[in-house]
C-alpha cells in the first residue's frame, strides 16, 4: 500500500524518540506495527491538518510517502479518522510555514475548522485567514474563538462588530 501525507517533527527534524530525518532519504521500520506512543513504525496523517493535534505550530513538517505495510488508527476525536502507521516512510520534502498556511487556505472548511483548533497563527496569518473567509461566517467565527479568544463568538451574533475593531487595530 502506498500512502501521500504529511509527518511533523521535533524543530531539529527529530521524531519524538530522537531519530534525525533528511529530506530524500528512504526510513524502515522492522517491527510489528502498532500505532500510538508504545508502537511502532512511521506515523503520518493523509492530512495536514491533522499533524497538528500531536505537534504544536513549531513542528516541522514534512511532505511524505509510507509504503509497505500500514495500520490504520481511527480516532473519532474531532473527526481524525487519516492516521496511519507505516513500515517504510520516504520524506519528500519539509514544507515551510508560509506553504502549511497556503495549503490551509486552500483546504476544505471542515480542514481549516480542525487546523484552526490546534495551530496558533501569526497576527498577519490570521489576518489572511480572515481576509479570505470573510463571507464564510463559521470560519470567521472559527477564527476569532481558536486565535483571538473570544470564547462567546459562537453564543453572540457579533462577528462582524469584533472583525471592524480587528480591522481597525492593524490599521
Amino acid at each position: 500500500m502506498i500512502i501521500k501525507g504529511y509527518k511533523a517533527f521535533n524543530s531539529d527534524k527529530t521524531n519524538r524518540y530522537g531519530q534525525k530525518f533528511i529530506e530524500g532519504q528512504v526510513y524502515h521500520n522492522n517491527h510489528d506495527l502498532k500505532f500510538g506512543n508504545n508502537g511502532h513504525g512511521f506515523h503520518m496523517c493523509t492530512l495536514l491538518c491533522d499533524v497538528f493535534r500531536y505537534f504544536d505550530s513549531n513542528a516541522v513538517v514534512a511532505q511524505v510517502i509510507g509504503f509497505g505495510n500500514c495500520v490504520n488508527y481511527n480516532d473519532e476525536y474531532n473527526g481524525y479518522y487519516n492516521m496511519y502507521a507505516v513500515s517504510n516512510l520516504y520524506i519528500e520534502r519539509f514544507l515551510t510555514r508560509e506553504e502549511i498556511i497556503n495549503i490551509m487556505l486552500n483546504s476544505s472548511d471542515f480542514e481549516i475548522q480542525k487546523f484552526l483548533r490546534t495551530f496558533t497563527l501569526t497576527v498577519k496569518e490570521s489576518e489572511l485567514f480572515l481576509q479570505k473567509f470573510e463571507n464564510n461566517k463559521q470560519l470567521i467565527n472559527f477564527i476569532l474563538y481558536y486565535q483571538y479568544g473570544y470564547i462567546n463568538i459562537f453564543k453572540e451574533n457579533n462577528s462582524k462588530d469584533i472583525l471592524k475593531r480587528i480591522k481597525k487595530r492593524t490599521n
